[in-house]
């Protein structure tokens, strides 16, 4: 009995082969296959920042993978579409005018992240703009929404600006600050607030900003926004699902940062780097995320039970 190998990679490596000389045959594919070549340059520049930080218990890694899935998902729903657009001749000089900038500056500005996230982004612009016409971008809004967000992965520093820019200065921390206290003098600690400082009569911790339940609120809420597309939930029920997110994860930061105090405080350093760091951010987040879908999957099947009532 013969037996046919699952995987060739001989074939891969020649289907390959054969779709690089059709791509170089063109003016359009080998701009398109330069472009590329600065994304897979600046890839592991962008997993090389999410990666370290995924061990430490950061859970931005998992935002920007969501929003990249819901991306893909939706892109590949509507993979009929690209078949109709085509780009008009002057879409097709913006968009080569975008990608040779790109490739061009590129080079020269490696020394951070940001320069290269923005010509990696005019870059991607620049190619469906030379492929499929400007109004690729009105057709597919919400992936290119996310795609844009992801490209610079440091998704913190953006929601930090945008929120310090609204909000008065460390006012979240406050709040979570007097929020914990308020909740450990009601359990018996002899705790007490002093601005962003949680004290005991021991020691001290402070509520720095990623202790302040806004990174985990916006991560629950992109989860709220995929189950909504998952659950094919109206604008205004995804509205409620993020909404109802952001609160729940805003709440469950609170007993979260009393079990990181207690352990600082009273139980020494070695527990407060467990539930501080990647083994602790790892077991509330799957609580959290856990409790969350269960909770709109309870709500979903409700409201079906309601709707066929």
């Amino acid at each position: 009995m013969s037996t046919q190998k699952f995987f060739d990679i001989k074939q891969l490596i020649t289907v390959v082969y054969a779709q690089l000389q059709q791509t170089i045959k063109t003016n359009h594919g080998r701009l398109m296959l330069l472009g590329s070549v600065v994304g897979l340059v600046y890839l592991p520049v962008w997993v090389g920042y999410l990666f370290p930080r995924a061990l430490k218990g950061k859970i931005g890694w998992f935002l920007v993978l969501s929003m990249l899935l819901i991306a893909a998902w939706k892109l590949w729903q509507r993979r009929q579409v690209f078949s109709t657009l085509k780009a008009s001749e002057e879409d097709r000089a913006l968009g080569y005018l975008l990608i040779v900038v790109g490739i061009v500056v590129f080079p020269f500005c490696r020394f951070a992240m940001w320069p290269q996230a923005l010509l990696w982004l005019l870059i991607i612009i620049g190619m469906a703009c030379s492929t499929w016409g400007l109004k690729v971008f009105n057709k597919f809004m919400l992936p290119t929404f996310f795609i844009g967000l992801t490209v610079y992965p440091r998704i913190g520093i953006i929601s930090r600006g945008l929120w310090d820019f609204f909000v008065p200065d460390q006012g979240l921390e406050k709040v979570m600050a007097w929020a914990g206290t308020q909740s450990m003098q009601w359990i018996g600690f002899p705790a007490t607030q002093q601005g962003i400082f949680i004290t005991f009569p021991e020691g001290a911790v402070e509520v720095g900003w990623g202790c302040n339940g806004l990174d985990m609120a916006i991560t629950i809420a992109a989860a709220g926004l995929f189950m909504g597309l998952l659950y094919k939930q109206d604008r205004r029920q995804m509205v409620l699902l993020i909404i109802a997110a952001a609160i729940i994860a805003m709440i469950a930061n609170v007993p979260r940062l009393m079990l990181v105090t207690i352990a600082h405080v009273y139980w020494g350093p070695e527990w407060f780097k467990f539930w501080h760091g990647f083994w602790g951010g790892q077991i509330f987040s799957g609580v959290l995320f856990t409790a969350y879908y269960y909770i709109v999957e309870a709500l979903m099947k409700s409201q079906s039970r309601q709707m066929s009532g």
